[in-house]
């Protein structure tokens, strides 16, 4: 029997494992950082996260591979997800909740070949499948998207850098990034080191 303990280290893990941090406290930072940017789409992400972790469970997936938040972490934004583009229904949860199945048996599909790593795959298959049926079937459930202005002036780079973090998991908030970037420190500073020169390198110049 999984005991409470171990579970939330399962769930940590989860989290974790969309910065590719096989770690339950920085799993811990990064849904804190989500639910002080929304606690709807922190409430989404463990939830998916529960969801998708259950169905391995119950479809008798390898234990080590669910230990380790490997089924997990594409339920998450799986959850996340469905707060960006859904209106919050009882009918867009359910949803929500069947996509996130789905990505947990695309995930057990990518498993059985080593050519092409799955990643977050799953994830995005999962989530064009649910837009797509939103779209045809009921397309009032679908938010309007927003207008981006996109300008290269007075750029500050610490806030660039922190929400590039953050927009991994759709979070354009500024806290929220930075939780995220001390839970992969707290695991690596290798990988820490990476991430705020990736998402250096994602800003563009400013031109004279």
């Amino acid at each position: 029997m999984v005991s409470l303990y171990n579970s939330l280290l399962i769930l940590g893990r989860g989290i974790g494992q969309v910065m590719f941090q096989n770690n339950a406290l920085s799993g811990l930072l990064m849904l804190i950082g989500i639910f002080l940017n929304s606690w709807q789409m922190g409430t989404l992400a463990l939830s998916g996260n529960i969801i998708s972790t259950l169905t391995a469970h119950f479809s008798g997936y390898g234990r080590d591979d669910i230990k380790n938040g490997l089924y997990g972490f594409n339920g998450t934004l799986v959850g996340i997800a469905a707060g960006v583009f859904m209106e919050l229904s009882l009918g867009s949860l359910l949803l929500m909740a069947v996509a996130s199945c789905i990505s947990t048996w695309m995930a057990r599909l990518f498993s059985f070949q080593r050519s092409l790593p799955g990643f977050t795959a799953p994830f995005i298959l999962s989530v064009w499948i649910l837009l797509g049926f939103c779209i045809w079937i009921i397309p009032d459930i679908l938010l309007s998207s927003d207008v981006i202005t996109d300008t290269t002036q007075g750029i500050n780079y610490f806030q660039a850098i922190s929400l590039g973090i953050g927009l991994v998991m759709f979070q354009g908030n500024l806290l929220t990034g930075l939780l995220f970037l001390v839970g992969i420190l707290i695991n690596s500073r290798t990988a820490a080191f990476y991430t705020v020169s990736g998402a250096l390198l994602s800003i563009p110049p400013v031109s004279c």
